[in-house]
């Protein structure tokens, strides 16, 4: 699954997920988002069709998203974080703003309805 996000060639990790998604762990998590002006964290299983399927979307919304970062937390690696983080299914979207997290949604969207919530997201926070 190669794909091109801003331009470039991104190919797929040993993992199936993009390079576009920094991947955090329940150790890292709270200092990457501390340090987010402004981005998306995507609770997901590697198994599951709707994350991947999400994680396209997030592809084709990188561009309409000038300045924004995308990570990735594995929720059935990372218990600990999810617990914090409030993820309960998956997907789920976080929305950061700030180092804060100022929006949370579940479940798969397609990239205008992505796009209209995050830019949401971003104008209430």
């Amino acid at each position: 699954m190669n794909c091109s996000v801003r331009g470039r060639e991104l190919p797929p990790t040993s993992k199936g997920y993009t390079a576009m998604l920094t991947l955090l762990s329940d150790e890292k998590y709270a200092q990457a988002i501390a340090q987010t002006p402004q981005g998306v964290l995507i609770g997901f299983k590697k198994l599951c069709p709707h994350c991947k399927n999400m994680e396209k979307v997030l592809e084709k919304c990188a561009d309409r998203l000038p300045g924004a970062v995308f990570m990735g937390l594995d929720t059935e690696e990372n218990p600990d974080a999810c617990g914090r983080l409030g993820i309960e299914r998956v997907p789920t979207l976080l929305i950061i703003k700030q180092g804060a997290i100022t929006a949370k949604m579940a479940g798969l969207m397609n990239p205008k309805e992505f796009c209209a919530f995050y830019q949401q997201s971003m104008r209430t926070a």
